[in-house]
């Protein structure tokens, strides 16, 4: 080993939570410390970072080199340490990541075996492992080059061994100087270090990439506290300007400008943050909802030069990360407008029992001229839409959905030419093959070390590591990496019977009695510790009236509703008991009120294989956000809605659904008919609650969460936005006064991931709580004569009660900003709302007095919203079921 081969340098701002496992990490290093080139830039630390890195560097002697400045960014601080760093090779690293025990040695043993010097950069391998625990991942997309070990790679020949990961890049310190490359300090949020990689790779001329797949970078996912830089960089607005201006565009101008060309690579590296941000933008949580018209409108600016340096063929062979097949093709249509003729007609899955089957084909501008035969005869789709594909708020692409009868190859005719359909999506595949290895890039046998050595030195680096994910001391990472071991032959043995009693339960569902008892069964179900939604009502129903259908009910068995149900009547099936795998094998329908991934895949297919039973969405509540990035992932055989608004948002022209008028019923909710019903019974001119009831905050939770004590949680509850808007109003002695003159309850019905918290909030005596697993909504509904809620459909049930509704809003921007689960759709609270909107606890109280005159503009809303106000709700559901089965046009509006 040689002093000087190696310089560190490490941006350092805000991370005293994590900085003593990565310091520490560097100190149980298998290379000499000493031999470390390490300097440590603190930039504008406010949390003592600075001052703990210069105590650890003062008790363990580790000559760190630590400079502080004021903040200005992560690549202004890079650049202050690269100017210090002498080493030969200079690497960027984190200080919330950990380095493996032979992080540097492996890369020093690499280096051993290239013998002619031929690595421009080395390439580490990247393990992810979640925050304060010690799973590890080995699935980053970037991480397919180091399958096939340690190798040189002439990234020309393999352009899909880019790297674009600063702290797993080693960079020769000397082309760095030459060529005088630094970071560009004006980039945010993020691709600065890709950009600098990309630079230097130009400036090499001959870019050979050195993969030491032995060299694992630990690096830190999903962090308690703070978001990274990357996982928060569509919050910050430079992400909509700096980042493609001197990001993407900077980097592919800066190449091309050095080479005279763009070589592929450079094209790769764009067009994998440009693939990551297409999926981000997909995501019900991205922060891409907040961005503003003018950022969208400035980011399809770049993008628009951004793509034009792109070659088609590379468009049409990057497979680092799959593109999709909407996004290739946007990037080829919209950007590049590459349309040859007419559309490429797509032929999608074909729905058996219904006899059908989905095609689509992608265009632009007008809806081509559109013929469908069959057997030379003109045929009328069962359902069509057109469906549009939006980036960044902005339609690029649209999608022509047909649904055929199956059985029958369509011919179609577009625009006056014939197109035959094809299941090939012309979109290319992640790389499975080994690089390209050319013979002068061939590596030295590196010496071999002793099997006994090797073993002991991997047992000793697992309780290292360990120790340093979970920050338990060396000794107990030992003992239990021990007991693991010890334990690890009971595992296999109890996994192994695990999967012997999947396999005869999986035989004795395929067997009487099963087969007699749950043929064509309908599986019912709301949540799985609670019913009192859709399900249950449309059960009763069942039970009722169509005794023909062989239904059961699934719950858990400590439900607080079971013994209820069970009285009833009910047929129920514990949820998690080996009764419900045969059922739920047998069955034919599985129905709920909630779409959840043990919901949807109630006993686990990846146990007991798949299921044959087709999944109809009841629905929880009415849809009045665009909730498409969510439902569209799901395989959803029948969705029922009940308001006009919310239908024609799903299926109507121009949504971003995949759903068409086949799959999407208006029937109206089965619990709407006790609610009409129970409404007529308690009119509301009788009722005398004020209902109460707030939503919840994903970002509350969160903050929450980091809090252990009561007096903590109290604290932060009552400050954070969320507890001064809403405690004032709960606390309002104006509001108190109104309901003790005019005989009126105050009755608080929280979220339940607020429940935990009301305990300790102090409320006055006058309010009367109710819980969600206490009774009924839907006697709460019906007995009250008006609801103060935020963002909750639950007004959708109360309006549709008789109930007066009144909305306090004090946080629309977060809410809609990827703050929460919400995305704006189609119902405007001004526009379309059962009451008046407000923003402050004040101004709510004001509207809960003044609402007693109803005035008849809300009344028209309540009545212009939904489909139905008979009692047939639950009918008209249970036909749709049945007729899942039935080839030809969909009903419904």
């Amino acid at each position: 080993m040689a002093r000087g081969q190696f310089s560190l340098v490490v941006a350092v701002h805000n991370v005293a939570e994590y900085l003593p496992a990565f310091l520490e990490s560097l100190l149980r290093q298998r290379y000499p410390m000493e031999d470390l080139d390490i300097v440590m830039v603190d930039d504008g630390s406010t949390d003592g970072s600075g001052d703990l890195i210069a105590a650890w560097n003062t008790r363990h002697r580790a000559g760190v080199r630590l400079v502080r400045q004021p903040n200005a960014g992560p690549g202004a601080a890079r650049n202050t340490g690269l100017a210090l760093a002498n080493g030969e090779w200079v690497t960027f690293c984190d200080p919330d990541d950990i380095l493996h025990p032979s992080y540097f040695r492996a890369v020093e043993a690499f280096l051993a075996t290239d013998v002619s010097a031929r690595a421009q950069l080395l390439a580490t391998r990247l393990v992810q492992f979640q925050d304060g625990t010690a799973q590890m991942s080995h699935r980053h997309p970037l991480g397919r080059k180091f399958r096939y070990g340690n190798m040189l790679v002439d990234l020309d020949e393999n352009p899909e061994c880019i790297q674009l990961h600063g702290p797993t890049a080693f960079l020769r310190r000397r082309v760095l100087q030459d060529h005088g490359l630094r970071f560009e300090e004006r980039l945010r949020p993020k691709f600065e270090d890709s950009h600098l990689i990309g630079r230097y790779l130009a400036a090499v001329g001959a870019p050979v990439i050195g993969i030491v797949a032995d060299a694992r970078y630990l690096y830190r996912r999903n962090r308690r506290r703070g978001a990274s830089l990357v996982a928060g960089a569509w919050a910050d607005p430079r992400a909509y300007d700096e980042l493609p201006r001197l990001g993407y565009l900077g980097l592919l101008e800066a190449v091309r400008d050095r080479l005279g060309r763009i070589p592929a690579w450079a094209h790769y590296m764009v067009l994998y943050d440009l693939v990551w941000f297409y999926i981000d933008d997909k995501r019900m949580h991205s922060r891409t909802a907040g961005a503003s018209a003018e950022q969208q409108a400035t980011m399809h600016r770049w993008l628009e030069r951004i793509v034009a340096l792109i070659d088609d063929p590379v468009i049409d062979s990057f497979g680092v990360v799959s593109q999709g097949w909407i996004f290739h093709h946007i990037l080829l249509l919209h950007y590049r407008r590459r349309q040859e003729g007419p559309p490429t007609v797509q032929q999608w899955e074909t729905d058996h029992d219904r006899g059908t089957t989905r095609y689509s084909y992608l265009f632009e501008g007008e809806t081509p001229e559109e013929k469908v035969f069959m057997d030379g005869r003109p045929v009328e789709p069962v359902a069509t839409k057109i469906r549009d594909h939006k980036v960044l708020g902005r339609t690029l692409i649209r999608e022509r959905i047909l649904i055929l009868p199956a059985g029958i190859r369509p011919e179609f005719v577009l625009s006056g030419t014939a197109v035959e359909p094809t299941t090939d999506r012309g979109v290319p595949f992640p790389a499975s093959e080994r690089p390209r290895r050319r013979p002068d890039l061939v590596l030295a046998q590196p010496r071999p070390e002793p099997p006994a050595a090797r073993r002991l030195r991997s047992l000793h680096d697992r309780v290292t590591v360990r120790s340093l994910l979970t920050g338990a001391p060396q000794a107990l990472a030992a003992w239990d990496t021990a007991r693991r071991t010890a334990t690890r032959p009971a595992r296999r043995l109890a996994d192994g019977r695990r999967r012997a009693a999947d396999r005869a339960l999986t035989r004795q569902a395929a067997r009487e009695p099963a087969v007699s008892r749950y043929r064509s069964a309908w599986v019912l179900m709301d949540r799985i510790d609670r019913a009192d939604d859709n399900a249950e009502h449309l059960y009763r129903y069942l039970m009722r009236n169509k005794p023909d259908v062989n239904a059961w009910f699934l719950l858990a068995r400590d439900s607080p509703d079971w013994d209820r149900l069970e009285h009833e009547g009910f047929r129920l099936v514990p949820y998690g008991s080996a009764a419900a795998v045969p059922l739920v094998l047998n069955a034919d329908f599985v129905l709920s009120s909630h779409l959840n991934a043990n919901i949807h895949d109630p006993i686990g297919r990846r146990r007991f294989g798949d299921d044959r039973a087709r999944f109809v969405f009841l629905q929880h509540g009415i849809i009045k956000d665009d909730l498409s990035r969510w439902l569209n992932q799901k395989d959803i055989a029948l969705m029922i809605t009940a308001s006009l608004g919310e239908h024609e948002s799903i299926t109507g022209g121009g949504s971003e659904y995949v759903l068409t008028s086949q799959e999407v019923r208006l029937t109206g909710f089965p619990r709407h008919d006790a609610l009409l019903q129970a409404a007529r019974e308690h009119p509301p001119h009788l009722r005398r609650n004020i209902l109460i009831a707030p939503t919840w905050r994903e970002y509350l939770r969160d903050e929450l969460a980091d809090h252990p004590t009561a007096t903590q949680r109290r604290t932060l509850f009552e400050t954070s936005e969320f507890g001064r808007n809403w405690l004032p109003l709960l606390r309002s002695d104006r509001l108190a006064e109104y309901c003790r003159t005019n005989g009126y309850r105050l009755v608080l019905l929280p979220h339940p991931e607020l429940e935990p918290f009301i305990p300790l909030l102090n409320l006055p005596d006058h309010i009367q709580l109710r819980a969600y697993h206490d009774g009924s909504v839907q006697e709460e509904l019906v007995n009250a004569r008006l609801l103060l809620t935020d963002y909750s459909s639950i007004a959708f049930d109360a309006a549709h009660g008789g109930a007066k509704v009144v909305y306090l809003q004090f946080d629309p921007e977060t809410i809609y900003t990827g703050g929460h689960i919400y995305r704006r759709g189609y119902f405007d609270y001004l526009r379309d709302g059962f009451g008046p909107v407000t923003a402050t606890a004040e101004e709510a109280v004001a509207a809960i007095i003044d609402a007693a005159a109803d005035e008849p503009r809300y009344a028209e809303r309540r009545r212009a919203t939904f489909a139905f106000t008979d009692t047939q709700s639950c009918a008209r559901v249970a036909a749709a079921i049945e007729a899942l089965r039935a080839p030809g046009r969909a009903e419904g509006r």
